[in-house]
């Protein structure tokens, strides 16, 4: 759903102003959803139970489900266009996913030298290789490695993969020390990320607005750094905190250097996409977003797992030991936004292109969209 409402924007507006405010409106959605489900989660789980979180979605898909009927031009496929789906690259890249999460997460657990980690890793390896000589020898690749040759876009979703690596394992960091060290409620938990809803609403719309005037690359690298120092902030929050003077300052930060990154590596990755390629850029880059958002829990969760287990080993309270933890997962975290605005130095610089313009009296149309 998501990829094919992304391309179905990228498609509907012509590069430059138009397509820059509807991706700035769609990435600031994004942000603000991913902070509201937070609120409604910790609704969900004071009210009638953690697992009414899974009844959310399928309303939902209803009433998308009809708009897109309703509202969306029914689209046909011609018989040269048809194409096998891809199942055999599907398993194989999903498998591989799979592997490589689990084994982060049980690595801490059963150990990194363990026969049980490396073989998952070995296997997940494989499974991505054959993976990549699939989509090389198979007629209908389900992703055919041609589109990596537009400028810019690998390194657009390899900067939305990292900075979903730190930006969401905050979510779940953040929300386990006021739980467990603040002894919030859920609900008072999740009324704490209201504030993040409202940076990403400002910082989508201003970013939209800059990206037409400076590009899409300085505007991402100022925003990773920008989120990078957020979560930092909160990563240094004392044991003893409180939620206004240590955790909100942190909050808005990095809301507004994330919404700024959203919006702006959105149009990134989409600008010089031929629109027969669009799905297929839109789903590379919510991959990016969702496979980022896995590895980066894996990986943290791993790293506050093993800092709590070493500090437990030597006598140290839980409390003090899982409240170190979080703090070293959220420095990782920090420092994995600040290592995306370095990829991001690799992205394309999209600008708006020049309006149109009246010389003798005749109407010169606008140049295309420059990118650097």
């Amino acid at each position: 759903m998501a990829p094919a409402a992304l391309s179905e924007l990228t498609t509907s507006f012509r590069e430059g102003a138009d397509r820059n405010t509807a991706l700035g409106l769609w990435g600031a959605i994004s942000g603000m959803a991913a902070a509201a489900g937070v609120f409604l989660g910790g609704l969900f789980s004071q009210g009638p139970g953690w697992r009414w979180v899974f009844f959310v979605n399928p309303p939902i898909c209803v009433l998308v489900a009809s708009g897109a009927l309703a509202l969306l031009a029914k689209d046909r496929i011609g018989k040269d266009e048809e194409a096998a789906f891809d199942l055999q690259g599907a398993l194989l890249i999903t498998g591989g996913m799979l592997l490589l999460v689990y084994s982060l997460v049980r690595a801490p657990i059963v150990g990194w030298g363990s026969g049980q980690t490396l073989s998952t890793l070995t296997g997940s390896a494989i499974l991505i290789t054959v993976f990549v000589f699939n989509e090389l020898r198979t007629r209908n690749p389900l992703v055919p490695l041609s589109i990596l040759r537009v400028k810019g876009l690998v390194a657009a979703d390899l900067t939305q993969l990292i900075a979903f690596c730190g930006f969401f394992s905050m979510f779940f960091f953040a929300t386990l020390y006021m739980q467990e060290i603040l002894h919030y409620s859920p609900l008072k938990a999740g009324a704490a990320y209201v504030p993040v809803t409202v940076g990403f609403a400002i910082a989508g719309g201003l970013a939209s607005q800059l990206v037409t005037r400076v590009g899409t690359r300085p505007i991402v690298v100022a925003g990773c750094l920008v989120a990078a120092a957020g979560i930092y902030w909160v990563s240094r929050v004392p044991l003893d905190g409180s939620y206004l003077r240590d955790v909100f300052p942190g909050f808005v930060v990095m809301s507004l250097g994330a919404g700024s990154v959203f919006v702006s590596v959105t149009a990134a990755a989409n600008a010089g996409v031929p629109p027969d390629k669009a799905g297929l850029a839109a789903g590379l880059l919510n991959s990016s977003q969702q496979v980022g958002s896995a590895l980066g829990l894996a990986i943290l969760s791993a790293v506050a797992i093993t800092r709590t287990n070493h500090l437990g080993a030597g006598h140290v309270s839980h409390v003090v030991a899982a409240d170190a933890g979080y703090h070293l997962a959220l420095v990782v975290g920090s420092i994995l936004m600040a290592a995306a605005a370095g990829l991001a130095l690799r992205i394309g610089n999209t600008r708006q292109a020049a309006p149109l313009v009246m010389i003798n009296a005749e109407l010169t149309p606008e140049p295309e969209p420059t990118a650097s």
